[in-house]
């Protein structure tokens, strides 16, 4: 495994800014930018050692120093004394690069033995966020208030946040591709959370380790587990002082899911489904070890591509997926389809699939804002037995019905009329 805490490394670089903010390593940043911005051009697939292997991998799991991290892989929270260090794992095109923080008290001196470590002071009291999903984590823990920046903020659709952006309270940080620097080197945050992203803008998320502004990466995306992303959560209770509210959520979260998968363990009939839609030729549809195949698993779904030990998206043609297409009861997530019409409108060989014939045909898309943000994945993916919940409904109606929740309404689903 390579490290970008890189031992016997040169050219450290203090800087200090405003009180409390400690000193940032800066070559091993340059190193963290470069290794890791390049995760969007790489297909999810699992990689010959998974990430976060040895850390704990599944149901039960625990690491040796924070027992209670049991599904998610790709980071790991130390104890220390009096601080606490977190390690990100992006196993990215089959490497394996470990991203290291130190998180450390406000007014505490550094330890020694960090050298390399990227330091963030905690709680965290203000934060610039570059994805939606990185809101719905802060807002579960109830700290919605820290975020000073986001990127384009029209698609936001978490109300507290929104009241903010209505009232000039947060500013626009341009896109991850494309930061603002002058915007963020202004708001002065205290951390900056960022996705894996491209190289070509690395050199300005240098500039703002540079000006003494810590870069978080987060890679919960590249979790298979559902459970495993909500996971998360707990990382973002180091970050802001919330610790056992994000145990307390998590664990609520973890039960339910468990719940509701257990509804499905023995069922007779295992409803066949489609999900996607065709773009340009391709049909991009989930492996059969991915974070959608699992949620599909654990809802009583029958999948045609279980079978298939992938992680990410495999990319099929249309004439591939048709016949399975042709024998699918449901269809999930096609696009951001509204309406059966502007399905239809883009292939009219669709009218043939038998859940267009039935009135099968359920999106993500419920609660969609004007400019089209979805809070299936600002709020699903720190909720997954939301999500769960609602494919139940739709795949196993009796099964809703028996255990008292057929009348509710789906929270991020809806049929396509």
């Amino acid at each position: 495994m390579s490290s970008i805490s890189i031992d016997g490394m040169r050219g450290l670089r203090d800087v200090s800014k405003g009180q409390g903010r400690s000193r940032v390593l800066l070559v091993p940043m340059l190193f963290f930018v470069g290794i890791l911005f390049c995760a969007c051009s790489a297909q999810k697939e699992e990689p010959e050692t998974a990430p976060g292997a040895g850390i704990g991998k599944g149901k039960g799991a625990v690491s040796g120093d924070v027992p209670d991290i049991g599904y998610a892989e790709g980071f790991m929270i130390r104890e220390h004394s009096g601080f606490r260090t977190i390690e990100v794992r992006a196993g990215l095109q089959g490497r394996q690069d470990t991203l290291r923080y130190l998180l450390l008290p406000r007014g505490a001196a550094e330890p020694e033995g960090f050298e390399g470590y990227m330091v963030i002071r905690t709680p965290v009291r203000s934060l610039a966020v570059f994805s939606t999903t990185h809101i719905g984590y802060i807002d579960l823990l109830g700290c919605s208030d820290r975020i000073a920046g986001v990127a384009r903020p029209e698609i936001v659709n978490t109300r507290s946040v929104r009241r903010k952006i209505e009232a000039g309270l947060i500013c626009e940080i341009g896109m991850p591709f494309s930061p603002n620097l002058e915007v963020i080197l202004d708001l002065d945050p205290d951390l900056v959370i960022a996705t894996a992203l491209p190289p070509s803008r690395k050199a300005e998320y240098n500039a703002l380790v540079d000006a003494g502004i810590p870069v978080l990466v987060v890679s919960e995306w590249l979790e298979s587990s559902p459970i495993g992303r909500a996971e998360w959560l707990k990382m973002y209770g180091a970050l802001l002082g919330k610790n056992d509210e994000a145990l307390e959520k998590f664990r609520g979260i973890e039960r339910s899911y468990l719940d509701l998968a257990a509804l499905t363990d023995n069922v007779s009939s295992r409803p066949s489904v489609i999900t996607g839609l065709p773009f340009k030729d391709a049909w991009f549809v989930p492996g059969g070890d991915s974070y959608v195949a699992r949620l599909l698993r654990d809802a009583g779904a029958e999948y045609h591509w279980s079978d298939q030990a992938k992680t990410g998206s495999m990319k099929m043609d249309i004439e591939s997926v048709y016949p399975v297409a042709l024998q699918a009861e449901i269809w999930l997530s096609p696009g951001t389809v509204l309406t059966l019409d502007e399905l239809l409108a883009k292939d009219e060989r669709f009218s043939d699939f038998p859940s267009v014939r039935a009135g099968q045909v359920y999106n993500n898309n419920r609660q969609i804002n004007p400019a089209g943000g979805n809070a299936y994945w600002e709020h699903g993916v720190v909720q997954p037995d939301r999500i769960l919940k609602d494919l139940i409904m739709i795949l196993h109606p009796d099964i809703a019905i028996r255990e008292g929740f057929g009348s509710d309404s789906l929270t991020f689903f809806r049929r396509i009329d």
